[in-house]
């Protein structure tokens, strides 16, 4: 892992939406390991309504494939009301069509692989510092 921790005196509050509980729990346990504030939800109207009541949030991580949305349909709602809101997506999607539409809008575009999570940290020490 990077060893983010000390560098920052207050944690930088990250929304997760990933719906495998067991995907959620784990990137989280990675990231609040590295000293960021983790809120996890498994739905995109959870994490709409958590943005409405709180705007603190540095970064949105989703996956690509939610329940009730996908990843880029999610985005686009959340980019009119906060459009410099750091966005990653995380999935095992790879075709191209998609991967080209999520960088075309600005998203960062993780590949679930066996080196995701040093992805997500690199992602976020390079846009949010």
């Amino acid at each position: 892992m990077l060893g983010n921790k000390g560098l920052r005196s207050k944690p930088i509050k990250l929304l997760l939406i990933e719906d495998d509980n067991f995907m959620r729990e784990m990137i989280a346990l990675v990231l609040e390991t590295e000293n960021y504030k983790v809120t996890g939800v498994e739905n995109g109207g959870e994490a709409l309504r958590l943005l409405d009541e709180c705007s603190e949030y540095g970064a949105v991580i989703s996956d690509m494939y939610l329940p009730d949305t996908d990843g880029l349909i999610l985005f686009e709602k959340i980019n009119v009301a906060y459009p410099n809101l750091l966005f990653l997506i995380l999935t095992s999607e790879t075709d191209e069509t998609i991967v080209q539409r999520a960088k075309n809008l600005g998203i960062t575009y993780i590949l679930k692989d066996e080196n995701f999570a040093e992805s997500v940290l690199v992602a976020l020490k390079n846009n949010l510092y």
